[in-house]
């Protein structure tokens, strides 16, 4: 049964590093289903240990991203230091939550994000845009909504960072995912500091996740340089489809 245990994780954590790598996300879009589905955990130890591998998986991901001169790092701090607070506030909201609402509010998430991959449009290259101050209010604004939803669900906030930093601040997409993975190292960091505090956080799964998860990041980023974007958006807004439908099944006590 242990060793049954082992391979799955090793399993999720690769998965979850090549999802990282290929899309900016941090990972937890896939770690927290798949550990709830699989390893049976619930939804704040899950969480929980996804923050945790999230600041592995995106620091070795941003370092690949960055020998491709991907990262901007303006760009980062912009929608990193609102995160932070964002995170803080996502992280004691989740302690108010029942468990199971969790798991319907991550299964909604997963849809809205399947569905901005498949009819956004733009992002291929750069764009002009005027940094005037509207935009960077919205910047931030979609920063700090990014932090909660970190907090909130355990994921690294690239959901709400990678639209941001293409639509609001003019990044080209892989430039957006690779900015993303900067900006969410110290988010996903002070959010797994934070649950740590709620006595939430299963150290060891967390850095076994992370360190398993590194390999798989690491050829996600050099796929997400060499695939066209629209290929990478259709089949990962299919993954998530699946997935959300057995979450907002658990959700609703269906499953």
């Amino acid at each position: 049964m242990e060793r049954r245990r082992t391979a799955t994780i090793a399993g999720i954590g690769t998965a979850a590093g090549l999802f990282s790598g290929l899309f900016g996300v941090g990972g937890g879009v896939v770690m927290v289903p798949l550990m709830l589905l699989l390893l049976r955990l619930d939804e704040r130890r899950a969480t929980s240990a996804s923050l945790g591998a999230i600041v592995l998986i995106a620091g070795a991901a941003t370092l690949t991203q960055g020998a491709f001169g991907q990262v901007h790092l303006l760009e980062g701090v912009l929608v990193g230091l609102p995160a932070l607070l964002g995170v803080l506030l996502g992280t004691a909201l989740q302690q108010r939550i029942p468990a199971r609402r969790v798991s319907l509010v991550f299964g909604v998430l997963l849809v809205a994000v399947a569905v901005t991959m498949v009819v956004g449009s733009g992002g291929e290259e750069a764009r002009q845009v005027t940094r005037d101050a509207g935009h960077v209010a919205l910047g931030a604004a979609f920063g700090l909504a990014a932090g909660v939803v970190s907090g909130l669900l355990g994921v690294g906030g690239g959901t709400l960072f990678v639209p941001g930093l293409v639509y609001v601040l003019g990044l080209a997409h892989v430039e957006a995912e690779a900015t993303s993975l900067l900006a969410m190292i110290p988010v996903s960091l002070l959010g797994a500091w934070r649950q740590d505090r709620y006595g939430n956080l299963d150290r060891r799964l967390a850095v076994t996740l992370g360190l398993l998860a590194i390999p798989g990041a690491l050829v996600g980023v050099v796929l997400a340089n060499v695939l066209p974007v629209r290929v990478l958006q259709v089949g990962f807004a299919l993954l998530l489809v699946f997935v959300a439908q057995r979450l907002v099944r658990r959700g609703l006590g269906r499953a």
